[in-house]
């Protein structure tokens, strides 16, 4: 038995969702903010059987899409207030995953 916490962006999270629940993996969602630009992410977790993970781990690489968009970082140096910084391109998306082995589980 596994546990997979995968944390993905929280624009990837309905299809991603939608992807594992119509393979038949049961699918928890947590709110969560964190990383770069604290961003709205998501962490799912997953319980599932080993043999099950290489399948759970492909639906996650390609519903979790890495893209790049262009912010402009405010100034905070002094002098540079009235200077307009240029924008800035990063990259957003993808996900982070842990995979926990699970020494038992119960459901009641």
């Amino acid at each position: 038995m596994k546990l997979v916490f995968a944390i993905i962006q929280n624009d990837d999270a309905k299809k991603l969702i939608r992807a594992l629940v119509r393979e038949k993996f049961q699918v928890t969602r947590i709110a969560s903010t964190g990383g770069f630009l604290q961003g709205g992410n998501v962490t799912l977790m997953l319980g599932l059987e080993a043999a099950r993970l290489d399948e759970a781990l492909s639906i996650i690489k390609e519903q979790s899409s890495r893209r790049k968009e262009y912010m402009v970082m405010p100034s905070s140096l002094p002098g540079y207030m009235d200077a307009s910084p240029a924008p800035v391109q990063i990259t957003l998306g993808g996900a982070t995953v842990f995979v926990v082995d699970v020494e038992s589980h119960y459901r009641y």
